[in-house]
């Protein structure tokens, strides 16, 4: 009897985007789901059970398989634990899936820190939030951005961040030495923007001279393709610690990122920075590589869709979301670099250019040696002995020291106005006066009360609107686990 299957796609097609979706934790039915956009349906299947079995001939096991116990995953969460003292079980146990390839049981994550830090592991409670609600129609329907100034007087390192409020992705989270500039802020936006190719509905902030870069290069660019929305500003204020989402995603980084580095970090100068900035960089590029592929905790109390964000945003249609992307062209990109970031601004230059060169040299003498965790503090002190064997740094190698605190005044203080003649962005109106849940976490279908009600967003509808509360809201959710085709047993799950 001839095989009534299909046969399995080239191996060549399906083992990167295999791979990948394994990484991401998923169970082997959504991996095969997935996978299906990736060859030709028509004459190649590809089952879960097929999954099943490629993984293991490739060596991608699952948690039951890896058989890790406490003393096997003991020196990689000690070194997490390093970097990020406050670290639960959960987290660790996504941090161990993406860096190492490690999969552990919560069980197995659970015994070994109640062995390295009990007490720690006694204090853990849960905690209670007071929730505010947040509004949004679907995928890049709104940006939410925000500036984060602990470090800026402690270290001279400061935050920015923009988070899509529907599903949780990170746009951007960059760390330089001043956030306060709208040039800078601006190119953050654009490059972000590039590389999705689009923009989102409307950009969201608090009030501040740094945001009136991007409101002006959001609304522009609105309405430069779509002539209904000139004269209405696409960029919203939040007042009052409004900006839940960007203010909810700072709080979360304090208590996971924050502690580690602020343990390292003790004083701020021009060789600091130098050695810092690109440092905490590479760590906050990870933190938002875990984020945004994993799949956050369960929360009862959102609607927003339950995933791993960079799939939600990468897939839509799969999950049936709406995704607001406003396609943009290149040339409209550099239009608005050239006007509001343009690339020989100083502000975008890590140290004086004379100082980089001096660091540089120095550094190739050093033999460039890796900054880590734990050589940090010896490479900065490394090199700062280098500057100090000069007599007259500013006589003999030309770095104007004496004005670096006028200078980076000068370029805080820089203003961008706000576009003049714009009317304030409204909703059509507030979800809450008739929409079902559905539209609110972006189905495609919506109520009939919603409907004739005429909330459903569209490109148009961004012009004038009446005046309506705030708005706002995401939505999280942690995944279950899944084996090799073993049973679970009491207390140990898989990574799905």
């Amino acid at each position: 009897m001839p095989n009534q299957h299909k046969p399995l796609p080239p191996e060549d097609v399906i083992r990167a985007p295999l791979i990948k979706y394994y990484n991401l934790s998923l169970k082997d039915e959504d991996i095969a789901e997935h996978l299906k956009t990736h060859y030709d349906t028509t004459q190649y299947g590809c089952s879960a059970a097929s999954i099943r079995r490629l993984r293991k001939d490739w060596g991608l096991l699952k948690t039951r398989a890896q058989k890790h116990t406490p003393d096997t995953i003991r020196p990689y969460v000690v070194e997490i634990k390093k970097k990020f003292p406050n670290r639960g079980i959960s987290t660790i146990r996504k941090n161990l899936a993406l860096e190492y390839g490690i999969r552990a049981s919560e069980l197995t994550v659970k015994k070994l820190l109640k062995e390295i830090e009990p007490e720690a592991m006694k204090q853990r409670k849960g905690k209670k939030f007071h929730r505010t609600k947040f509004y949004a129609a679907g995928i890049n329907d709104c940006w939410a951005q925000d500036q984060h100034d602990k470090w800026g007087p402690r270290f001279g390192l400061w935050l920015h961040n923009s988070i899509d409020p529907f599903i949780g992705f990170n746009n951007w989270l960059r760390v330089w030495w001043t956030n306060k500039n709208p040039r800078l802020i601006v190119k953050y936006y654009l490059d972000a923007c590039r590389e999705l190719g689009g923009i989102p509905m409307f950009s969201q902030s608090d009030p501040g001279n740094e945001n009136n870069g991007v409101a002006n290069a959001q609304t522009i660019m609105r309405q430069m393709l779509d002539l209904t929305l000139v004269g209405t500003l696409q960029h919203r204020w939040k007042t009052k610690k409004n900006n839940v989402k960007s203010e909810a995603n700072w709080s979360v980084m304090r208590g996971d990122l924050a502690p580690g580095l602020e343990d390292l970090f003790e004083l701020c100068s021009l060789v600091f920075r130098w050695i810092a900035i690109p440092f905490v960089q590479i760590q906050l590029d990870l933190w938002v590589q875990l984020r945004n592929q994993t799949k956050p905790r369960a929360d009862k109390h959102k609607i927003t869709p339950h995933g791993i964000p960079a799939l939600l945003r990468a897939k839509p249609e799969f999950y049936n979301l709406h995704d607001f992307k406003v396609s943009v062209p290149t040339e409209i990109f550099d239009k608005m670099e050239a006007e509001f970031a343009p690339p020989d601004h100083e502000v975008f230059q890590l140290v004086p250019p004379e100082f980089d060169h001096w660091a540089n040299i120095y550094y190739a003498e050093m033999g460039q040696p890796e900054v880590t965790h734990d050589t940090f503090w010896n490479v900065y002190c490394q090199l700062l002995s280098y500057f100090n064997r000069v007599p007259d740094i500013e006589a003999e190698l030309h770095i104007p020291l004496s004005s670096l605190n006028e200078t980076t005044e000068r370029i805080d203080d820089e203003h961008i106005n706000i576009l003049a003649d714009q009317q304030p962005l409204r909703r059509v109106a507030d979800p809450r006066a008739g929409a079902s849940s559905q539209m609110v976490a972006g189905s495609s279908q919506a109520s009939s009360a919603s409907e004739g009600a005429g909330i459903l967003y569209g490109v148009a509808e961004y012009g004038n609107f009446p005046s309506s509360d705030e708005e706002g809201s995401g939505g999280e959710e942690s995944s279950s686990d899944d084996d090799d085709g073993a049973s679970k047993a009491s207390g140990e799950d898989d990574m799905d």
